[in-house]
């Protein structure tokens, strides 16, 4: 508003200053036109009057005449007209305060005397001052009510406009560029507001594309990083396999020998049979490195890892038929929930089973009381991650995804814990209970699929793992060594 009271107070004090002086200068015109009509009404009423007497003391004398002028009742009680005779008529006139007009009065060429005609400059001051103080009321009206519609105006279409851009000028500082200010003027003031809103709606498309882009680098730098940590556990997974196989292996043979021999006694059988089980676990591990390196890339699945239509119901109940036992030892029921008509998504069966396998371990694992583990399977709509290419669309315009899905009904996953899930060795299992790779591992096949896991978790209610296959797209065969080149084929 301080921009609108310098243009108010402007204006006011031009406006007062032009008035001022158009009232000043109608004053001295009006005084001036009235000493003007004064002198030419005295020197009217003077030659009439010197006429009149002039001819009345030819007629019938000196004294007739005088009577005449000492009888005559002047018009207003500032004007007199009286006779005089000769004497220092000059002096007198500069030393009276009125406005002085004396005619000669001459018989037979003689001057007889004068005939006076004065009228009071007291009447001329209270003209002149009616007319100031009118003049002044009337400008300090016209002051008073131009001043107060500029205020009005200023304020309207300068004041209120311009602290609206202040205070937008002041959001757009801290941040906020969402909102736009609204401002329905056409002028300069208009334009302003309108070059604004524009502004803000290219920060906000900066703000956004900026914030992708930076996702985006942090992503890429996780990935790198995931990479260089897959690229490490890969050559130690190598490394383990080719070190540990042999010394495993004579190890559990050397355990099963004895476990089996019936001379030797209970517990040393007993124990030897603990030896196996525990040879059995550090292979298990083994071939679990060794199964998240391959996922990764670092060496092929197989000779050729195929991907044919996949019987996911059939997948999903051999997998809960080789859980039950430790289902039930944890007093959980395991239900499977399914369309009608389940779709077929091209895929290696094996992995998926082995993907459904470590999800319900998962969540078998997760669930502390007795409850319930549902599988899901169907079809679904769905977006892929921003680094996979979605599949062929549908004629509806969205992707549509063979989805399998496991929810639990246990402790849920940590706010803190959820983006870490997938990272190799990481788990808030047990001692004993996981090695941290199962969900790396299930992980890295779906995405081998083109496909993707989504997370849902709520604490104290459980959690749902979501695997989304797409339906069509381009599958990656995986030749031996000694072939040339990777195939392309449609799966």
């Amino acid at each position: 508003m301080k921009l609108a009271r310098k243009l108010i107070l402007s204006m006011v004090i031009g406006l007062t200053v032009i008035l001022s002086a158009n009232a000043y200068y109608r004053v001295r015109r009006e005084l001036a036109a009235f000493d003007e009509d004064m002198k030419q009404d005295h020197e009217v009423l003077a030659q009439v009057l010197e006429n009149a007497v002039t001819a009345l003391w030819i007629d019938k004398g000196r004294d007739t005449a005088l009577q005449l002028i000492a009888s005559m009742k002047p018009p207003s009680k500032m004007l007199r007209i009286r006779w005089r005779d000769g004497g220092n008529q000059e002096n007198e006139i500069a030393q009276s305060n009125a406005l002085v007009t004396r005619v000669p009065i001459a018989i037979a060429g003689k001057v007889m005397g004068f005939v006076e005609v004065s009228e009071s400059h007291d009447f001329a001051r209270s003209y002149v001052r009616n007319t100031v103080i009118r003049s002044f009321v009337l400008t300090l009206i016209a002051v008073a009510s131009i001043g107060g519609l500029t205020t009005i105006l200023g304020i309207w279409f300068v004041g209120k406009p311009i602290e609206k851009l202040v205070e937008r000028a002041a959001r757009i500082g801290a941040g906020d560029v969402d909102s736009q200010v609204i401002i329905r003027q056409r002028d300069e003031i208009g334009e302003l507001a309108k070059e604004m809103n524009t502004m803000c709606l290219r920060l906000v498309e900066t703000r956004l594309a900026l914030t992708a882009e930076t996702e985006e680098r942090l992503r890429a730098q996780d990935q790198l990083r995931h990479a260089d940590r897959l690229a490490t556990i890969g050559k130690l997974a190598s490394g383990i396999a080719h070190e540990l196989g042999t010394p495993l292996g004579v190890a559990l043979m050397r355990a099963n020998m004895i476990a089996s021999n019936p001379n030797l006694g209970h517990d040393t059988r007993d124990a030897a049979q603990i030896i196996g089980e525990q040879i059995d676990r550090i292979t298990h591990i083994v071939r679990q490195l060794l199964d998240f390196a391959r996922g990764r890339g670092t060496a092929p699945p197989g000779p050729i890892a195929r991907r044919n239509p996949a019987d996911l119901l059939a997948i999903a109940e051999h997998a809960v038929a080789m859980l039950q036992p430790l289902a039930i030892k944890r007093h959980l029921l395991i239900d499977i929930v399914h369309d009608q008509i389940l779709p077929n998504p091209p895929a290696n069966s094996e992995q998926i089973e082995q993907v459904l396998v470590n999800l319900l371990v998962n969540a078998i694992h997760a669930s502390e009381r007795p409850g319930k583990v549902t599988i899901t399977l169907g079809t679904a709509e769905g977006r892929p991650p921003a680094d996979l290419t979605p599949p062929v669309w549908n004629e509806g315009g969205e992707p549509r995804y063979a989805f399998i899905s496991v929810k639990d009904e246990g402790i849920g996953i940590a706010p803190d814990v959820l983006p870490r899930i997938f990272e190799p060795f990481f788990t808030t299992k047990h001692v004993g209970e996981g090695t941290g790779l199962g969900l790396s591992v299930a992980y890295g096949i779906v995405r081998e699929h083109s496909g993707w896991i989504e997370v849902a978790s709520e604490r104290n209610k459980g959690s749902c793992f979501s695997v989304f296959l797409p339906l069509d797209f381009v599958e990656v065969l995986w030749k031996s060594p000694d072939e040339s080149s990777p195939a392309l084929g449609r799966g």
